[in-house]
């Protein structure tokens, strides 16, 4: 019995071996092993049967496998498959087209294809002249010194990634650093991915935080070896400037201005038709306007990195509200809110949205002032709501001073607030953006188009190299500003090639809504109440104070005008602070740098509602009036705070002031997302000890 068993199972090998000893078979398995399951036509189209008259041919290749258990046919789904024991046959033929180039003595290379190749030294000479640009004489004599050292290796096969590093090190002995960059490859290594992962994991960001960090750190490294000026990166390495989302930076705008009216009148497209997004019409009510401004959202935040300033919403929603009641309005705007939330990427470092409330777009729009004013009333009860159940609101408001009574505006700032809503005002009938950028052009016309940001200079660093001199740090900030100009300029070319070679579709379509072709260039001032204190003395009086400033701040405003593309510069929050503080600790000592350590430089003036101090109010007025790019200023409410306290503080600043924003601190648990103004060790709601405080971006 077992002499027959030995016999049936030595026959089936000699049948299974002439079954893969096609070709054609082999490959059909392949495929089905890389591709998942697939249909008659599709396998057959894949596995290079073509035309009609192989279609006979390609059939009996099909039953051979089928008929020797290799692959398998689903009679539900007509799909074929391979099979266990077909993935055991393509996994011993590796095995044995691997020892056999072993055993042939020559020298292979394990491709990033995933094939085995045998090695040819002319493959690098070429990728030397086309990659690096190298000429062709020196990529031959490189080529040359890099195959001596492979064949001196104790191995039967190389890889890709080793032969480039051979490669990249005989370029760094030579000098040829420029050649060096163009060739790099661009990745992780093993060990941080695997800390990504895991950071991401405790984080609750989710799998598309993981998979955005992942290749944004690819295209980070892309940027400062390719695509800024080696000053440049050389300056953001050693914490002389930051680059904020550097993985975005090279590609993306940081902050859109967005016309809505066009969105109201015209609806949205995306240019060609392959797209798998509805194309918008114009809104008709109150449903569609929700769905169209959800999906522009969605849009725009894949083609920037900051914010998405969304102008005249309050028209936008009186005018399509119609017949609805004020309940079914509410719980319309509500909704909207929610899914524009989560249209939006999760990570905290990606562009949130913000939506102006009064102002002068909202007279575009077909509807009178009763209609505006309960569009008001309902957007902010939505969104009182809204933030009430969102532990971190990607969704922000800008409100104009004027569009509510002054007592009624303090109580929904406050109501607002206090449920860790994030909002901004602005005086009169100007617009700026939530971070407290311009929203206007240099006419002082409303700006509707993209600001390229994202780049601080670390004032602080400059006050510790110049010692208390004050004509030294504004020969250095001159220096950084001129060096920062110039990337912006740069990056202003780069963005304008992506958007032309299709990879912003969105801003390609709808320049109505947004023009691609208004770009505001803005270089950032990071610690600049720091760098003052150290150059006039913390102890100097206000006049001293303020005179140092101004010397400062007209210096930068004069080299930023410079030339022909003007640059503004401004004081708002952008992320990397930390990192400035870090490197500042590393260079100068802790003392020196204080406790911003811990959370990073200034990049805001901080006022304390119940407690407005007349020379914190002069400072951020001169700063406001001198910084022409924007000036970021908040409010921080306490506990205690009442909506009298913000009114008083509203009629202070009226007319000095253009914009700041209202916060509070506010703690989050991070395991039922219950929010509170108070500090707490422990959720009340579920007795979580994992409690955060609120980032104010």
């Amino acid at each position: 019995m077992e002499d027959i068993t030995l016999h049936i199972g030595t026959r089936r090998v000699k049948t299974i071996y002439s079954v893969i000893a096609s070709s054609n078979r082999l490959e059909i398995l392949r495929i089905l092993n890389t591709k998942g399951p697939l249909s008659y036509s599709e396998l057959k189209t894949l596995a290079g049967f073509k035309s009609k008259k192989e279609s006979g041919k390609f059939a009996y290749h099909l039953r051979k496998l089928v008929r020797q258990m290799l692959i398998n046919l689903s009679r539900s789904e007509r799909k074929y498959s391979v099979t266990s024991l077909g993935r055991l046959i393509l996994n011993l033929t590796r095995q044995i087209e691997e020892q056999s180039v072993i055993e042939s003595g020559k020298l292979f290379v394990r491709t990033s294809r995933q094939t085995m190749e045998e090695f040819n030294v002319d493959k690098i000479t070429q990728s030397l002249v086309k990659e690096a640009g190298m000429p062709v004489e020196l990529a031959q004599k490189i080529t040359s010194e890099v195959e001596s050292r492979l064949y001196k290796f104790q191995t039967t096969y190389l890889t890709s990634p080793l032969i480039r590093e051979i490669v990249n090190s005989v370029l760094i002995e030579h000098g040829y650093d420029e050649y060096r960059h163009r060739l790099t490859r661009l990745g992780l290594p093993v060990y941080d991915v695997n800390e990504l992962i895991a950071k991401i994991g405790s984080s609750g960001d989710g799998i598309d935080s993981l998979l955005s960090q992942t290749f944004e750190a690819v295209l980070s490294e892309f940027l400062f070896l390719n695509q800024l000026p080696k000053d440049v990166s050389d300056l953001h390495l050693s914490g002389d400037i930051h680059i904020s989302n550097s993985g975005r930076w090279g590609l993306v705008p940081d902050t859109l201005f967005i016309d809505l009216t066009h969105l109201k009148n015209s609806g949205l497209h995306l240019a060609g038709s392959l797209f798998p997004i509805p194309r918008i019409s114009p809104p008709k009510d109150l449903a569609d306007a929700t769905t169209a401004f959800t999906t522009l959202a969605s849009l725009m935040a894949s083609e920037s990195s900051a914010e998405i300033c969304c102008r005249g919403f309050n028209g936008y929603v009186a005018s399509s509200i119609g017949n609805l009641s004020d309940e079914e309005a509410l719980r319309t705007l509500k909704q909207g809110f929610i899914l524009s939330s989560l249209s939006l990427p999760r990570k905290k470092t990606s562009p949130f949205v913000s939506i102006q409330i009064g102002g002068t777009l909202d007279k575009e729009f077909d509807c009178d002032q009763k209609s505006l004013d309960r569009s008001t009333r309902l957007i902010l009860e939505a969104y009182k709501e809204y933030s009430s159940i969102t532990p971190l609101p990607k969704l922000k408001l800008i409100l104009n001073d004027n569009i509510i009574g002054k007592n009624e505006l303090a109580d929904n700032l406050l109501s607002i607030v206090n449920v860790g809503g994030a909002i901004s005002l602005c005086q009169n009938d100007s617009f700026y953006s939530y971070l407290g950028l311009r929203g206007d052009s240099i006419d002082s016309q409303s700006f509707n188009g993209v600001i390229l940001h994202g780049l601080s200079l670390n004032l602080a660093r400059m006050a510790h190299e110049s010692i208390g001199d004050e004509t030294y740090l504004r020969a250095k900030l001159a220096l950084l500003l001129r060096s920062s100009k110039n990337a912006l300029v740069a990056r202003k070319k780069i963005v304008a090639e992506t958007i032309k070679k299709g990879l912003m579709p969105a801003l390609a379509s709808n320049s109505a809504i947004v023009s691609a072709e208004n770009v505001k260039l803005v270089v950032n001032l990071t610690a600049l109440p720091e760098a003052i204190n150290s150059i006039s003395g913390e102890r100097s009086s206000l006049s001293n104070y303020l005179s140092t400033s101004e010397k400062i701040l007209d210096t930068a405003n004069k080299v930023a005008s410079e030339k022909e593309e003007q640059v503004t510069v401004a004081m708002i929050p952008e992320y990397g602070t930390e990192r400035l503080a870090v490197l500042d600790t590393e260079k100068y000592g802790k003392s020196a740098v204080g406790p911003q350590v811990k959370h990073g430089y200034s990049q805001s003036i901080n006022i304390k509602i119940d407690n407005v101090k007349d020379d914190l109010l002069r400072k951020a007025e001169l700063f406001s009036s001198k910084l022409n790019g924007g000036c970021s200023v908040r409010l921080q409410l306490s506990k205690q705070s009442s909506a009298d306290d913000i009114l008083n503080v509203i009629n202070k600043l009226k007319g000095e002031i253009n914009s700041y924003t209202i916060t509070r601190d506010m703690y989050i648990c991070r395991n039922c997302g219950s929010k509170t103004s108070s500090p707490i060790s422990r959720c009340k709601i579920c007795k979580s000890a994992t409690i955060q405080q609120s980032p104010f971006l």
